[in-house]
């Protein structure tokens, strides 16, 4: 075979403009004057790595926000990126200075005692460049797409003395001038002009920029040539809207990969985009966003937590981050928070700079006042710090070191397999009589095992009947490995979770109660189980007991290896609660699955 061609969709440029507010203590218009007297004398401001200074705006819609704006940078590796990390924390901290020196304070967007919290309500700006009309198209669609996830992941609430309001943003939920964005048929210009009529016949506005994604970019923010994203609320740190920054970069890599293989972005829904978005503004990463089942009409609503929306979209984007060398540490302040609260036991870990603000606030009643927080802001080393992943640390260290092993692996991408097409082919004889594990061995013409996700989305299905359910069961358990469904079950949401479980599990004869981490599959609750699952297929091994022993159940079950007769174990559930007298509890369920007669076992 002859290599003919080998195509990489490399980074093209964006613009960063990094939004904060201004507040004046005491003063009701102070904050107004203040941004109009900096903006007629601005402080100079350093470049950055492509040698064009940083400029520092406003904005009549934001008469109390300022703007830095990078110009075109390009963010194509890491060391790039930590240059322009760095002279965008200088310029912040020099604007930092300057208000102060004029009397005022730069804050984080969102300060509740601000008299009029609206006007200093505001966005980063992400613009990125693009070569052609069908790149612009297709950008501005995928961005589209994932509306809701993305401002899950990025949404700034009010903060005050007494903490952070709950929900998603702040800005979104106020904004009379932004609105979700349309389908893009193509970027011609008598298509957009129909857009453009649309806007005005569904929501009173004629231009393009008012939409999440402005397809033509925005003029005031020398970005009329890019397609600028609108979703992400301004972050209170120059390495959260880096990390952002990264994110628009992958994305954009990836309609370039669709426009070159001449694919399109599929046309969700208006309604459901707009439902989702809605979701997202007013709950954030707590957020169940409706799934899109346009091609299963049959079916009944399907939802997913904002959260595993969140981890689905990173895990697509891994292709363009390795591509972009991104790092561990670029990607810890978006990536491993939400993988932590999606797959650890523990709770309280920092997803986004709405939780980091909360966390700070509860372990010191003062971290949120606004000179500590101005003081921040006027330190670049403070701005380019991991937050989120310093606060990680100290809610779970051992989960925080696990996930940046994984993350870091995710990143190193699979491993190469060799080319073994050449070589002789082992004797299948001896495999099959050196493996004798039950699901090893699969029949001619057998479907391969079903995954974790495939078997909760079958399940999901209504009025399922209950030898589907154990033919379900039973095409899991053929898997490899450790079945485990806890992770998978709490990427679902709560109340769908619930529902699976009700669906799981088996009826009240064949659930074993335990008292105690068993010794053995020859232990008289262990034996029982076994009978009931041998009789009916399936059984339940609950545990009930102080939250500290949860793990010595789970040590115990890993110590009395594999059930006899090719019976297989499954977590269902492994939490903690809170009973009476505020006692905290642990629960832990195993399902006890048996093979079919003479065909699994």
């Amino acid at each position: 075979m002859t290599l003919v061609a080998l195509y990489r969709s490399a980074p093209l440029r964006q613009r960063i403009s990094k939004g904060y507010s201004v507040y004046v203590p005491g003063h009701g218009r102070g904050a107004e004057e203040l941004v109009g007297s900096l903006l007629a004398g601005p402080p100079p401001l350093p470049a950055g790595p492509s040698g064009q200074p940083h400029t520092v705006r406003g904005s009549a819609r934001a008469r109390a926000a300022l703007w830095v704006d990078t110009g075109r940078v390009s963010l194509h590796d890491p060391t790039t990126r930590a240059r322009t990390a760095e002279a965008l924390a200088v310029s912040v901290a020099r604007v930092a200075a300057d208000v102060r020196r004029r009397g005022g304070l730069l804050l984080p967007t969102g300060w509740q005692q601000q008299p009029d919290p609206l006007a200093g309500l505001c966005a980063d700006l992400h613009s990125a460049e693009v070569l052609n009309p069908v790149q612009r198209e297709v950008f501005t669609n995928l961005v589209r797409e994932h509306t809701a996830s993305l401002i899950a992941l990025g949404g700034r609430q009010l903060y005050g003395p007494g903490g952070v309001a709950p929900g998603g943003s702040a800005r979104l939920s106020r904004s009379f001038d932004q609105v979700s964005t349309r389908y893009l048929d193509s970027c011609a210009p008598e298509h957009l002009e129909r857009v453009r009529t649309r806007l005005r016949q569904e929501e009173r506005v004629g231009r393009l920029e008012v939409m999440d994604v402005s397809p033509l970019g925005m003029p005031e923010a020398q970005a009329g040539e890019d397609v600028t994203v609108r979703l992400f609320d301004a972050q209170v740190t120059v390495a959260g809207t880096l990390a952002h920054a990264l994110l628009v970069q992958a994305l954009s890599m990836w309609s370039r990969d669709l426009e070159r293989t001449g694919r399109r972005v599929r046309q969700v829904p208006q309604f459901l985009l707009e439902q989702n978005r809605a979701r997202a503004v007013a709950h954030g990463l707590a957020a169940e966003l409706r799934v899109d089942q346009t091609r299963r009409t049959e079916e009944p609503p399907r939802t997913q937590s904002a959260g595993r929306a969140v981890r689905t979209l990173l895990s697509e984007l891994l292709p363009y981050l390795r591509q972009l060398d991104a790092t561990t540490d670029e990607l810890a302040p978006f990536f491993l928070g939400v993988e932590m609260a999606g797959s650890a036991a523990a709770s309280g870990f920092v997803r986004n700079e709405n939780d980091l603000l909360a966390h700070w606030h509860r372990e010191d009643r003062t971290a949120l006042a606004p000179e500590r927080l101005a003081q921040g802001l006027a330190t670049p080393d403070w701005l380019t710090a991991d937050h989120c992943g310093v606060s990680n640390r100290a809610v779970g260290h051992g989960s925080w070191a696990a996930a940046r092993v994984w993350l870091t692996d995710r990143l190193a991408g699979p491993a190469p397999q060799p080319d073994r097409r050449h070589e002789a082919q082992p004797d299948r004889r001896h495999e099959a009589q050196r493996d004798r594990r039950p699901e090893s061995r699969r029949e001619p013409g057998r479907p391969a095992p079903l995954t974790a996700d495939q078997l909760l989305d079958r399940l999901a299905r209504p009025d399922l009947p209950a030898p589907e359910v154990m033919d379900a069961l039973r095409s899991y358990c053929r898997a490899g490995g450790t079945l485990d469904l806890t992770r998978p079950l709490r990427s679902r949401g709560r109340d769908e979770a619930r529902a699976l479980r009700r669906v799981l599990r088996p009826r009240a004869g064949q659930r074993v109660r335990c008292e105690k981490p068993p010794v053995s599959w020859d232990d008289a609750t262990a034996t029982r189980a076994l009978r009931a699952a041998g009789e009916q297929g399936v059984a339940l091994m609950h545990w009930d007991l102080p939250a500290q022993d949860r793990a010595r159940v789970r040590e115990a079950l890993r110590g009395m290896g594999r059930a006899p007769g090719g019976v297989r174990t499954v977590l269902l559930t492994d939490t903690n609660y809170t009973a009476r007298e505020d006692e905290r509890r642990g629960t832990v369920e195993v399902l006890l699955v048996a093979p079919r007669e003479g065909t699994d076992r």
